[in-house]
């Protein structure tokens, strides 16, 4: 059994969808006596014990409180292999934390009213369309930004493309429809794109010079950009790690996808950078006695615009005592009574984790190096840290995440076996390979092309990916990337169907969760 067929089977998020639901059983946590205002010794050496139990690579840690850093520290190495550290200025991958980034630079667009959060997207982007004609005359930034469109969000499937962002405003009409529009929260980074869009084109720049001139630059931010490619170049960065073949290997940068997808997920910051933000985001909109935002337009990113609906078993495993929200560009929940603002994000081998509990004047954010875990460790890390702050009872978070996540990965094991198992042997494809080959359209506009060098089959998506295929039996195939993340993480069956007259007609697919159905 390989360890990509592992993850076809179960997915990492898949994984993280069981061990995130950890009991909670508290430990007999003296409460901490030092100062609220010192990283005590114990939180220290849980994050460095941390770094050790799961043998990750590196982590950087930032807590503010009451508008002062209390720590920013790195643990661990930037690559392993490497002797070179991590510190608070090592740059990682924050991902998914742009999108708070992104909604901040439209809110001082607000302020200046070039905007309004209830402006229709059509009236900074004419030409963009969307699956519905009602949809594209009524979709504001409002509803983009708080992930309430219903419009499928396809988030993975564009990560095997070559797409620019240009392209991909032109393919937004071929997109699906997921729920009724303002219904539910359908989260989307394609959503998030269109909105830094149509700031972009408001405050006529573009995106990466919007969030620089406004937001980083203010606020004195010279270890964060908003240009993906740049950050090599600003050194001290953190490679990303992945298991690759049961070893943690350096994963490889991403390119044209995340230019695609910037708004939603560009921004590379350090720990020291993100406790500045974090001191910004606990505050009035003003930095240093410089307004920045208004307080009306802190107000509306913070507050809650579409419930997300909970489960007992939901509310259990996030420790959550009311209720769950998106706000925009924020998840507004509350942490075990405590209002919270946080996001996750998930980049090239490296996860990320940022929360904010207002109330209490307080921010950690975790950032690691490696997916081997998911962002359920930085979580880990971050509820240990939250608890001494606030003085309530604690937990072995990272021991019994860990516990749940060996128990998942030895399930997954075994279910993979039976899967196996299930292969027909002896089969061959019905028809020469090469009548497999052609191109294939699927319903976003996206050409799959299928082709054959020498005895093996191949497959590119979008322009992009490149994947070989494997026979598995009759006329499904097994697609392994060439990128080696995504061959671990994301490989995948393609089926070949035919028509009537016993010719290939259609290719179908899944990548990550995003169901791919291309015809000739």
């Amino acid at each position: 059994m390989t360890a990509t067929r592992k993850k076809l089977l179960i997915g990492e998020r898949a994984v993280l969808a069981v061990i995130i639901c950890v009991g909670v059983t508290f430990s007999n946590f003296a409460f901490a006596q030092q100062s609220p205002q010192s990283f005590p010794k114990e939180l220290d050496e849980y994050v460095a014990a941390t770094v050790r139990d799961w043998e990750i690579p590196g982590v950087a840690v930032a807590v503010v409180k009451d508008g002062k850093v209390i720590a920013a520290r790195g643990y661990g190495v930037r690559e392993m292999g490497k002797p070179e550290t991590i510190d608070e200025n090592t740059i990682f991958d924050a991902a998914s934390l742009t999108k708070s980034f992104t909604v901040a630079a439209i809110a001082s667009l607000v302020d200046e009213k070039k905007m309004s959060w209830d402006d229709p997207v059509k009236r900074y982007i004419p030409t963009i369309e969307f699956p519905d004609p009602y949809l594209t005359a009524n979709i504001t930034m409002r509803d983009l930004l708080c992930h309430r469109t219903g419009v499928r969000a396809t988030n993975s499937a564009w990560y095997f493309t070559n797409v620019n962002r240009s392209q991909l405003l032109g393919l937004i009409k071929n997109m699906e429809i997921a729920a009724p529009f303002r219904t539910q929260s359908v989260y989307s980074n394609i959503g998030v794109t269109i909105a830094g869009e149509a700031a972009a084109r408001a405050a006529g720049t573009t995106w990466e010079d919007l969030i620089t001139r406004r937001i980083i630059v203010p606020l004195g931010m010279k270890r964060t950009t908003a240009v993906f490619a740049l950050a090599p170049a600003m050194g001290n960065i953190a490679s990303g790690h992945a298991l690759v073949n049961g070893v943690q290997r350096v994963t490889p940068r991403e390119g044209t996808p995340r230019d695609m997808t910037a708004p939603a997920g560009a921004i590379q910051s350090s720990a020291a950078d993100l406790a500045t933000w974090m001191i910004f985001q606990l505050g009035d909109g003003t930095f240093q006695g410089k307004r920045i935002l208004s307080s009306a337009a802190m107000n509306e990113m913070h507050s809650p615009q579409i419930v997300i609906p909970t489960n007992a078993a939901f509310r259990l495993a996030r420790q959550i005592k009311y209720f769950a929200a998106y706000g925009l560009g924020w998840q507004v929940f509350d942490y075990r009574g405590n209002r919270m603002l946080w996001h996750s994000g998930t980049g090239d081998g490296q996860t990320a984790f940022l929360v904010l509990l207002p109330d209490s004047g307080l921010g950690v954010v975790v950032l690691i190096n490696s997916w081997k875990a998911g962002p359920a460790l930085n979580n880990a890390i971050a509820s240990r840290i939250m608890d001494y702050y606030l003085g309530i009872p604690t937990q072995a978070y990272s021991a019994e995440y860990h516990e749940s996540w060996t128990r998942s990965l030895q399930q997954s094991i075994e279910a993979t076996r039976k899967f196996e198992a299930s292969q027909l042997k002896g089969t061959t494809p019905t028809l020469p390979l090469s009548q497999y080959a052609g191109v294939y359209r699927d319903k976003l506009g996206l050409d799959v092309r299928v082709w054959l060098e020498g005895d093996t089959l191949r497959l590119q998506y979008g322009g992009g990916e490149i994947a070989d295929l494997t026979h598995w039996h009759h006329d499904t195939f097994w697609a392994r990337w060439q990128n080696p993340l995504h061959a671990e993480q994301r490989s995948t069956f393609v089926q070949f169907n035919m028509s009537p007259q016993g010719l290939i007609a259609e290719i179908q697919m899944d990548l990550s969760g995003d169901r791919i159905t291309a015809h000739r």
